[in-house]
């Protein structure tokens, strides 16, 4: 049961993810051809600039979960090859913990900013929406990369190793 959760939450995440860095560069192109072959017609799409920001926080966001569960995440990893299996260990779980804390804690301070912004009624002005579409993308990654930290610390064998792992 949980194998086919976490291939399913990677399904979805990767399938996002696709489809955010497939727009981001076509929105660009479009507003770069507009603003070269008809200046007329560019000012009329000023919303693309301020959309690919939201789209790229969106990336960011949803990516960190991914990424962690991919080995890619930015380590530190030369007190590892001091360190004796058994204590690394230790402290990967220790880590895990406090990650998954630390992530749970934010995505909560996100949420929390996030129904404040929607209670003001704030609104993009050039695209003429909820600037809750762009806080979201907040307490979203965080919960993502909560579970997979408490993934982690249940099941550490399902760590992933990084490529330059000492072993």
């Amino acid at each position: 049961m949980w194998t086919k959760f976490w291939a399913g939450l990677a399904l979805a995440e990767r399938t996002l993810m696709v489809c955010l860095m497939l727009a981001l560069p076509c929105l660009y192109g479009l507003n770069v051809i507009l603003y070269n072959l008809a200046p007329g017609l560019a000012r009329h799409f000023d919303g693309i600039e301020e959309l690919s920001r939201f789209l790229l926080v969106w990336l960011v966001c949803v990516s960190l979960g991914y990424t962690m569960d991919k080995g890619r995440h930015v380590s530190m990893n030369l007190l590892q090859r001091f360190i004796g299996p058994a204590l690394l260990l230790w402290i990967q779980r220790v880590l895990d913990l406090v990650g998954a804390l630390f992530c749970a804690y934010v995505a909560v301070l996100g949420w929390r900013f996030l129904q404040r912004i929607i209670d003001t009624g704030q609104v993009s002005n050039m695209l003429d929406v909820s600037m809750g579409w762009l806080y979201a993308a907040l307490p979203l990654g965080m919960a993502l990369l909560t579970l997979r930290y408490l993934r982690y610390v249940l099941f550490p064998a399902q760590r992933p190793v990084a490529d330059d792992h000492p072993d």
